[in-house]
């Protein structure tokens, strides 16, 4: 027993510390980094951060909310893989590296993203993507596709709706950006003055 004392008092010690940034996650990332985010259903904003870091923020309500919030994490020095697992009603703002090479995974819900230049690759099952393109003229290649659903691709002057609507755009920049959701919406907007 007394062996088992001080291995118990380290792991309460352990479950303290996690608690107090509970819901929470903070990454230093590589500059051009590859990030890939897989989230549980929610209601997520990806919003430009700090250069060098990943900063999830979860909106619980509660402490006891906010601890339900759990995060796995594979990170090398270029590349870094973070799966969210919320509880249902999760709300969360994340922020990254505004040049960074982003893929989303989303179970499903809402995903709304803003001032993130570089490749981008979003599928979600189900729910609505609404994603502030920042220049439409930043882009090499464009590929939004909904197997039920509405796309409104305003930023390069398309749209469609219905059963197993596609649409793609070309241009003269450098980023590629795929969106692709199963049953509902996708907004490819821009909030850029003209």
């Amino acid at each position: 027993m007394a062996k088992l004392l001080p291995f118990l008092l380290f792991a309460v010690t352990l479950v303290c510390a996690q608690t107090k940034n509970a819901g929470n996650l903070e990454l230093s990332l590589a500059p051009e980094a590859v990030l890939t985010l897989d989230l549980s259903s929610g209601d997520y904003r990806i919003e430009a951060g700090p250069d060098d870091k990943l900063v999830i923020k979860s909106q619980g309500k509660s402490s006891a909310e906010r601890r339900k919030v759990h995060f796995g994490l594979n990170a090398g020095p270029q590349e870094a893989s973070v799966k969210v697992d919320g509880p249902q009603n999760f709300v969360a703002t994340i922020q990254i590296p505004s040049n960074v090479s982003l893929n989303v995974r989303l179970n499903g819900g809402r995903l709304t993203m803003a001032h993130i230049s570089g490749d981008k690759n979003i599928e979600s099952n189900a729910g609505k993507l609404s994603i502030d393109v920042g220049r439409p003229e930043d882009y090499r290649t464009v590929e939004a596709s909904v197997n039920v659903g509405a796309i409104d691709a305003s930023a390069f002057h398309g749209s469609r709706s219905g059963a197993l609507q596609s649409f793609n755009a070309n241009g003269p920049g450098k980023y590629h950006l795929r969106v692709h959701v199963g049953t509902g919406q996708i907004k490819l907007f821009t909030d850029e003055a003209i």
